[in-house]
């Protein structure tokens, strides 16, 4: 039986935190209001404390899909990557993850951020896989809802677990890097849990049970 290695996204394979800059792109674009950066604060606050009202934030964040192809938003999502997140990778992250590759381990990215902000991001690591929140189509056009749990808090691990499953693999047997006290009930479900650039909150977490720290 193998392994596998999830990595989140946002400040731990990135120095950025990939729903922030795309409302951020998307005003800079003129296809967002300006007002919208006072709710993006509002937001990401309440994610790092782990209290994130997804249903309110999953609309906010998902206005400007509404009604748009997947090749549109692919093509927005793309700009967005090299605009203002391809400079924020980690190089040492990026290393980790190619030696990964190279010695033949299963990788995944594992994010709360939906899967076409997510992938330009995958792309540029050669993650394979992404487990991440999906995003309802009708009719080949963004509906502006969710498809499924939202993989944030206890739908991360959901979402985890359904990909081990189908790969046969235990938890046990999983690796799980993440940076935040929001990503503690991930680290907590996984048989290797490694706490990456870690918040204060999480930094004293993986201190009192000793699981690995690394720092890009």
């Amino acid at each position: 039986m193998g392994a596998i290695h999830f990595w989140d996204m946002d400040h731990t394979l990135i120095d950025n935190d990939c729903d922030v800059s795309w409302k951020e792109f998307l005003i800079a674009e003129g296809l967002a209001p300006a007002s919208d950066r006072e709710l993006i604060d509002l937001y990401y606050e309440q994610y790092t404390c782990n209290e994130l009202d997804e249903a309110a934030f999953m609309a906010f964040q998902l206005r400007e899909f509404v009604g748009h192809d997947l090749a549109h938003m692919r093509a927005l999502t793309q700009r967005h990557f090299e605009a203002l997140v391809r400079r924020t990778v980690y190089p040492a992250a990026h290393d980790k993850v190619q030696d990964l590759r190279g010695r033949g381990e299963m990788i995944c990215l594992l994010t709360a951020t939906n899967r076409i902000i997510a992938e330009p991001v995958a792309a540029h690591f050669g993650f394979p896989d992404i487990v991440a929140t999906e995003l309802q189509l009708t009719d080949g056009r963004f509906t502006g809802e969710v498809t499924g749990t939202c993989c944030v808090g206890l739908g991360k691990i959901k979402h985890m677990l359904a990909y081990c499953t189908a790969h046969d693999v235990e938890a046990a047997d999983v690796w799980y890097y993440g940076d935040s006290v929001a990503d503690i009930p991930v680290l907590s479900a996984v048989g290797h849990p490694v706490a990456v650039n870690p918040m204060p909150e999480l930094r004293q977490e993986a201190t009192q049970r000793n699981w690995p720290i690394i720092e890009f």
